[in-house]
């Protein structure tokens, strides 16, 4: 039994001393240098690099002459038979183009965006992703699709907003991601997804506060919580988020041609949360009788907007608690309404 296991623990330490050996030899060793040993590393071979080249000026020259259609079969084979050449970023680039140049915004971004994926160190990149934002600006503008080449589809907004996405991941530091963001709000907007426009735009805050588009992230910001506000008589939580946003814009940029349309926004929204509170005081008032609760709400709302017309009607409620008047039920006004 001593033997047996004294074998087995020979042969494994003779395993790992061969492995090791193995793995500490430079990988590029074990190749003896033909073309098949490269493509297995993902590199072209130098004929291949040649060839590549070669059909690429021939593509050049067929879209220079006009001939999209040919120059595009011939960038089509370039990426098919040479993956791994130089010369296929370009291929794929100029494909693009092509989509463009047709009106296929769709395929062409995916063309561009196998630029980014396969070809991470192409020189092009800044245009690169200037021309994925032309498409998904195109997508965001309205253009459809076609359906069987001539029939126009329906707009594309949802795919304007994945694209928009992409870019933002593409090029988190560039110029793009900011003007991409404050797109993905604008046609979240137009399709009625608010949720979705606040996230972008929280984004484009957060990120990017020294962008030429901060002051438009707040104000868009504001005026989407605005729209979300129902009435007084419903929860004030997108009132608040409001408010905070147009505050925030008029400490941050007080020189904005915006600043007056904001004052009367914040003033109105402000005028909301008020009267929201007094309700409330009101409820305590006039259906429970209770001043101590009516008299802390009452005063809230003057807090929030001492000069509103609400403050006014809250003032003038706190008034008749302190002098003792006793309130009238809404129902027997109503009642002594209908009655008359």
């Amino acid at each position: 039994m001593q033997r047996t296991l004294t074998t087995i623990l020979v042969f494994w330490l003779l395993l790992a001393s061969s492995l090791h050996a193995q793995l500490s030899l430079n990988p590029f060793d074990w190749f003896d240098g033909d073309e098949e040993d490269i493509v297995a590393l993902n590199i072209a071979s130098a004929a291949q690099e040649a060839e590549a080249a070669t059909m690429l000026e021939t593509g050049k020259a067929k879209l220079l002459a006009g001939s999209r259609g040919s120059a595009n079969r011939t960038f089509k084979k370039i990426i098919k038979d040479y993956p791994n050449a130089s010369a296929t970023a370009e291929a794929r680039f100029l494909r693009g183009q092509i989509f463009m140049a047709k009106g296929n915004w769709v395929k062409a971004f995916r063309s561009f965006q196998d630029v980014i994926n396969q070809h991470p160190d192409y020189e092009n990149f800044d245009q690169v992703i200037g021309e994925q934002f032309d498409c998904a600006t195109a997508l965001m503008e309205g253009a459809r699709g076609r359906i069987l080449w001539v029939i126009p589809g329906f707009k594309q907004y949802n795919m304007a907003t994945l694209q928009f996405e992409q870019i933002v991941r593409n090029a988190p530091y560039s110029d793009y991601a900011p003007l991409a963001l404050m797109n993905i709000a604008i046609v979240s907007k137009l399709e009625k997804k608010p949720e979705q426009a606040i996230d972008a735009l929280d984004r484009l805050i957060n990120y990017y506060p020294q962008s030429m588009l901060a002051p438009d992230a707040y104000y868009n910001m504001a005026q989407t919580y605005s729209n979300l506000v129902k009435g007084a008589e419903y929860d004030q939580g997108s009132t608040r988020q409001a408010i905070s946003y147009y505050e925030d814009f008029l400490i941050l940029f007080p020189q904005s041609q915006y600043l007056g349309e904001v004052e009367s926004n914040l003033d109105s929204m402000e005028d909301l949360l008020a009267r929201s509170r007094l309700n409330l005081g009101d409820f305590f008032y006039y259906y429970r009788s209770n001043n101590t609760a009516a008299l802390v709400f009452y005063n809230e709302t003057i807090t929030i907007a001492p000069d509103s017309e609400a403050a006014a009607e809250a003032r003038q409620r706190i008034e008749d608690i302190e002098t003792g008047v006793k309130p009238i039920s809404r129902a027997s006004l109503l009642r002594n309404l209908l009655t008359n």
